[in-house]
């Protein structure tokens, strides 16, 4: 998806509080003891949760191929501005290493839709790849003069691509505070390997925060912050022509080119920061759920709930 971030801190920040310590019943963190003695309360060392975002992006279309037919070669597409809309599920696997980094497995399920809106589509006779024959050549030529007088049919027409599949990744965090005050930069990697059509979804995320926790009594507690999200998504795509749904008659001249053309698409994320604010409730020290919202050209939905061991 993101093009897609898939996780986020569960912001597990009781490191920051001067509350009576608890004894380390487990190895990790690394120095944990050392961190009780000095009465700091640690979050549970490792942890499990489960997440849903939904997410809104502007994408850019850097290039857009299609092949499978000499005429096709020559076709120029011309959708530059996409917007992807869509949204995943992850699970996550972390552990405290030390008292103020942690790192962590994601794995999930995106899914979401990439629409940009075509702005041209020509074809260029003098790119017409040869074939060595100049009788067919001629042909592709004639061919690719009746696409081009064709192609203000889909001025106007969605370009549209079904992403969906298996998310992967891992990250880390790096967390600390002063009193009540802590602050955190979450970073992750994941990969999206589609079914639907080839291709793959890279994604980058570091999502530094601040924020203030309140202290209840039987281990609950509010944590309010805000903060911001850098996010890189790289997308290269491919699938058939057929599959794009291309208006008549140039869908119709396309597909009867090439029944089995193909397109290649390579596209990325236009901004990479929106600024996010959210506040994580811990009913113990063993369940928080967290809720997150992003605003700006990027708009993030985000809510999750962790269960905590050790």
């Amino acid at each position: 998806m993101s093009l897609m971030r898939n996780s986020i801190a569960a912001l597990a920040l009781g490191a920051a509080s001067v509350a009576p310590a608890l004894a380390q019943e487990s190895f990790f963190p690394i120095w944990g003891e050392e961190a009780a003695a000095r009465g700091y309360t640690l979050p549970k060392p490792y942890g499990f949760s489960i997440s849903y975002m939904d997410m809104s992006n502007p994408v850019k279309v850097h290039s857009i191929d299609l092949a499978g037919h000499p005429v096709l070669d020559a076709i120029e597409v011309d959708a530059p501005d996409a917007e992807f809309e869509g949204y995943n599920v992850t699970a996550r696997g972390d552990v405290w290493i030390l008292p103020f980094w942690s790192v962590y497995g994601i794995l999930g399920y995106t899914s979401g839709d990439s629409t940009a809106t075509i702005r041209s589509l020509g074809c260029d006779v003098d790119n017409v790849t040869s074939t060595g024959n100049p009788l067919q050549d001629a042909i592709n030529k004639g061919l690719c003069a009746t696409v081009d007088g064709l192609g203000g049919a889909a001025v106007g027409a969605p370009f549209a691509l079904d992403l969906h599949g298996g998310t992967y990744g891992a990250g880390t965090t790096l967390a600390g505070g002063i009193g009540n005050w802590f602050a955190l930069v979450d970073m992750n990697y994941t990969y999206t390997d589609l079914s639907i059509i080839d291709g793959d979804i890279k994604t980058f995320v570091a999502a530094p925060r601040v924020g203030y926790r309140w202290e209840f009594d039987g281990g609950r507690e509010l944590r309010l912050f805000a903060g911001a999200m850098y996010q890189k998504v790289d997308q290269s795509l491919s699938g058939n022509l057929s599959d794009l749904g291309l208006p008549d008659p140039i869908g119709d001249a396309i597909n009867g080119l090439a029944p089995d053309g193909k397109f290649y698409v390579e596209q990325s994320g236009t901004s990479r920061w929106n600024t996010v604010v959210g506040a994580q409730y811990a009913l113990s020290r063993d369940w928080e759920v967290l809720l997150e919202s992003g605003f700006g050209a990027r708009r993030t939905s985000f809510i999750s709930v962790s269960r905590r061991f050790g």
